[in-house]
């Protein structure tokens, strides 16, 4: 009877330990558990309030030891008209008139789990929240916080809040900010430009709400009980992730899907029930599409919650989770929920498992989605119209992207603390569209399964870690030699464009003894921009001939002169088009023609002008 009931135990451990394998980790490689949570909390639907206690597990991962901890309380950006993120945005007015759109924290409590009780020594500055340890905390040293908190919900305008029923909850709990290496905290306020960063850890969060609340939330839901005051609880947990984000309504409907062994949910309104399969069509290529590019997602669970709520639901990206923003009957080609949903997939690879410090290199996320996107827009729906293919405005990924960064060329460097960009244009011109045609041009040069082979490498080395831009610096390096980091510091940290053209060209007859008929043969190419990078020239002869020159790009003009049996016809600089960055690709090209070399250039600019200003309009 002994021996049979221990086999019955060996066997419950066995299943329990693979059910739960099963469902919140598709590896068995983790994350460093540096800030692990356990979080109970309530939504008062009515009062519109979060109530919750949390117990936070942090490893002091630095060389030093340590004194305060920072961390972060994000709904504080919404308790005034003079906080970072409302002095920062277009909304402090809205909040200065309209209590609703107001919010913050309270923290009622913060103590060490059996030990002193530090909430009279804590400082709060806004969103930070400086604690006073009473003793050191050595490197490798754990400490356990004890926190009860509040927080009063804004009504929705910048992705946390409210609006009827429905509730989008993010960055809402006490949050451990990230402790460097070299024992300093990268603790910044609530910025408008910018998201967030974090370590990672395990979450296991219960979220009490009324019985007729439906939740997406990430990580896997292991329990779910019903109490005795008409609510519900349910138990999540996510392991091996940096945040966690989830959103509740009555109305939700939810979809499943397995894709490649993962478990995608979508939980969507009624009122976009009929795109709810081209929504999960797309998730589903995405998953996959990404899965063979970059490397293998490492969860087995993904959840998309539909967040068209007020007016800030928005698109934006968590840990597992996705927030998207559904059209009703969208045109059959028009494709912008591809593009969200594309987009904000890829940022489970950039963000979620490669988990780059957005704050102060963003574009090591947001650059890499928008790359990412095009990728599957290009290989779904092929390379031209995308986006666009309608009433004969024909619009790609690439084209949109370039416009963007056509908007704003020069006013920062892709690499710069998120807040201190000149507006939300230029942040958006660099991190997001510079960022992905830099991309885009070291794909070309490198090619697709080259490119693809440095995307693997990348993502290989830095998963659960949090990359630097000289850590992408170096792969970039050993894949290309020393060729193209010159350029790629040129990129990153100035703020010059790429411009190359073709200025002249010409055939002169040569004297020949044997009266043969030869021509010296001048082709002028310029630098118009101040980014150096090398070209190729391309020639073509009037008898078909085609001649092929390399130019370093260095000097501001170079000078090809050869000797041929036949007259030029015509010259192109940057033949393959490798360059997406070339901001006029208009002057590439020259013919011996007059009519084609002045007027007819000229016409074309005014027609490439054109189709950029009406892609502009129909894109606002």
């Amino acid at each position: 009877m002994q021996a049979s009931f221990s086999k019955l135990l060996i066997v419950f451990f066995l299943l329990y330990s693979f059910s739960s394998f099963n469902i919140c980790s598709s590896e068995e490689e983790h994350a460093p558990q540096i800030a692990s949570y356990e979080i109970d909390v309530k939504l008062d639907t009515q009062e519109k309030k979060l109530g919750g206690k949390e117990i936070l597990t942090f490893i002091n991962t630095s060389h030093k030891s340590i004194d305060t901890l920072f961390l972060h309380l994000y709904p504080n950006a919404f308790q005034s008209n003079t906080t970072t993120l409302m002095k920062e945005s277009d909304f402090s007015d809205r909040i200065k008139r309209r209590p609703k759109y107001r919010g913050f924290m309270k923290i009622e409590m913060v103590g060490i789990s059996l030990g002193s009780d530090l909430t009279d020594k804590k400082i709060i500055d806004e969103t930070i929240m400086k604690l006073p340890l009473p003793n050191s905390l050595p490197p490798r040293g754990k400490i356990k916080l004890e926190i009860g908190f509040e927080v009063e919900l804004p009504r929705i305008f910048v992705r946390m809040g409210y609006y009827g029923e429905d509730f989008m909850i993010s960055q809402w709990f006490p949050k451990m900010a990230v402790l460097g290496e070299d024992g300093n905290w990268n603790a910044h306020q609530y910025h408008f430009n910018g998201e967030f960063f974090a370590n990672f850890g395990t979450y296991d969060v219960s979220i009490t709400v009324p019985l007729e609340y439906v939740i997406g939330a990430t990580g896997c839901l292991v329990k779910e009980y019903k109490n005795t005051d008409s609510t519900k609880t349910l138990v999540f947990r996510a392991e091996d992730v940096h945040d966690f984000a989830w959103a509740a309504s009555p109305d939700y409907q939810l979809s499943k899907r397995v894709v490649d062994g993962i478990e995608v949910n979508f939980f969507y309104k009624p009122e976009h029930e009929k795109a709810m399969d081209r929504i999960m069509d797309d998730a589903e290529f995405a998953l996959k599409y990404y899965n063979s590019c970059f490397g293998k997602y490492h969860y087995n669970h993904f959840t998309m919650v539909d967040t068209k709520i007020g007016l800030g639901g928005g698109a934006m990206e968590y840990p597992t989770l996705i927030t998207i923003f559904p059209s009703r009957v969208p045109p059959e080609n028009i494709r912008a929920d591809a593009l969200i949903v594309f987009h904000e997939i890829a940022h489970q690879w950039w963000y979620g498992m490669v988990a780059s410090n957005e704050f102060e290199e963003a574009w090591l996320d947001e650059g890499f989605a928008v790359y990412s996107q095009r990728r599957a827009l290009e290989e779904r729906f092929g390379k031209r119209a995308n986006l666009i293919d309608l009433w004969g405005i024909k619009l790609s990924d690439l084209d949109f992207t370039r416009l963007s960064y056509f908007l704003d060329l020069q006013s920062d460097p892709i690499v710069k603390n998120s807040w201190e960009f000149r507006n939300y244009l230029s942040y958006r011109a660099n991190v997001y569209s510079k960022t992905s045609l830099i991309l885009e041009t070291l794909r070309n040069y490198l090619g697709e399964e080259r490119m693809d082979e440095f995307l693997k490498e990348y993502f290989r080395r830095y998963k659960f870690k949090h990359p630097k831009t000289q850590d992408f610096i170096q792969v970039v390096g050993e894949f290309t030699g020393d060729n193209l980091i010159f350029v790629l510091e040129q990129l990153l940290f100035g703020t010059g464009v790429c411009d190359y053209e073709v200025a002249s060209i010409e055939s002169v007859p040569l004297e020949n003894e044997d009266k043969r008929r030869r021509y010296r043969t001048r082709v002028e190419v310029r630098r118009l921009g101040e980014v150096v990078i090398p070209v190729d020239v391309l020639i073509e002869l009037e008898d078909g001939g085609r001649i092929k020159h390399t130019w370093d790009g260095k000097e501001r003009w170079h000078e090809i002169e050869i000797e041929t049996d036949s007259k030029i016809r015509s010259a192109v600089v940057d033949p393959e088009n490798k360059l997406a960055l070339d901001i006029n690709v208009n002057n590439n090209s020259l013919t011996a023609k007059s009519c084609d070399s002045v007027m007819m250039k000229l016409s074309t600019q005014c027609l490439f002008w054109l189709e950029i200003w009406m892609h502009w309009i129909t894109c606002l």
